[in-house]
C-alpha cells in the first residue's frame, strides 16, 4: 500500500507564502515568476496571485526585470519601532551639532525602491546653502548617499539597482557609463566615503559616509552639502572626519 505525504496542518496558503518568501530570501539576485514557481513547485498563476498580493502590501519588491526580492517592510516586522523612526531620533541630536560644527546642510538618506530618500534634514545657518527636503528622492549614481549605499552591497546587486532606475545625466559632471560608476564605488569601499562633485546639482558639492546596522551593512548615510563657492575640495576632505565620528555615533546608537 503507498503512503501519500502528508499535507502540511494550517492554512495550506500561509505554508504556500511562507516557502515562497523563504526561497526568495535564497537570492540576493531575486527570482522571476517561472523560476520561482518551478522551484516551489507551484502553478504559475498561484505563485503570481501570491507574487501580487505581497508586492502590493510593501513585503516584496520587483525589479525591472520582472525578478522579485524582499522589501525592507518584512525586516521591520521584527522591530517594535520602524528603522527609519530610530534613525531619525538618534541621529537629530547629532546633526544638529554637526552643522553648528561645520555650518553646511546635513542630510539623512535611506534606500528604498531603488533611490535615495531623505528622511531627516538640519540645514545650514547661512544665507547661501544647499537645502532639500524630507521626503524628497534621488538618484543613486549621482549622490553621495547613494554611492556610499551602492559601495555597501555586492557588485551583482549595485548594477541590478544602477539598471533599475538607470543613469541619467543631471550635470555635466554626473557619472553615466556602468564602467565609471562602478570605479566610483570601489574608490568609496576603498576610502570609506563618498564625493558628489556638482554630479546631483551644478553648483554644489556633497560628502557622504556610511551607518552600519547590526551585521555591519550600510542601512543609511549622512551628508554634508554646500555651495561650491564655500566648500571646495580641500574643505570637503577636512570635514571627513568629522562626519565619520557622526555616523559612527548614530550607529552605536542604533545598534544598542
Amino acid at each position: 500500500m503507498t503512503t501519500l505525504p502528508a499535507e502540511p496542518s494550517g492554512v495550506l496558503v500561509l505554508h504556500k507564502t511562507l516557502d515562497i518568501l523563504e526561497k526568495i530570501k535564497t537570492s540576493e539576485a531575486g527570482y522571476k515568476l517561472a523560476d520561482l514557481a518551478r522551484k516551489v513547485s507551484l502553478p504559475k498563476a498561484t505563485v503570481y496571485r501570491i507574487l501580487c498580493t505581497l508586492e502590493g502590501r510593501g513585503y516584496l519588491d520587483r525589479a525591472a526585470d520582472g525578478s522579485y526580492r524582499l522589501a525592507k517592510k518584512l525586516f521591520n516586522l521584527q522591530r517594535t519601532v520602524p528603522l527609519e523612526q530610530t534613525l531619525h531620533r538618534v541621529a537629530q541630536p547629532v546633526m544638529e551639532r554637526l552643522v553648528a560644527s561645520c555650518k553646511e546642510t546635513v542630510n539623512l538618506g535611506i534606500l528604498d525602491a531603488g533611490e535615495v530618500v531623505v528622511i531627516n534634514t538640519v540645514e545650514s545657518p547661512q544665507a547661501v546653502r544647499m537645502s532639500s527636503k524630507i521626503g524628497n528622492r534621488r538618484y543613486l549614481h549621482s549622490t553621495a548617499i547613494g554611492k556610499v549605499l551602492l559601495a555597501g552591497m555586492p557588485d551583482k546587486e549595485v548594477q541590478r539597482l544602477l539598471r533599475l532606475k538607470g543613469m541619467p545625466k543631471l550635470t555635466d559632471e554626473t557619472l553615466t557609463s556602468k564602467a565609471a560608476v562602478m570605479a566610483e564605488i570601489v574608490k568609496v569601499r576603498q576610502q570609506g566615503w563618498a564625493l558628489d562633485n556638482q554630479e546631483n546639482e551644478i553648483e554644489g558639492r556633497c560628502i557622504g559616509v556610511g551607518i552600519t546596522g547590526p551585521e555591519g551593512q550600510a542601512i543609511a548615510a549622512l551628508s554634508i552639502s554646500g555651495p561650491v563657492f564655500r566648500m571646495d575640495l580641500a574643505r570637503a576632505r577636512a570635514l571627513v572626519p568629522g562626519l565619520k565620528a557622526a555616523c559612527a555615533e548614530i550607529s552605536r546608537a542604533v545598534n544598542a
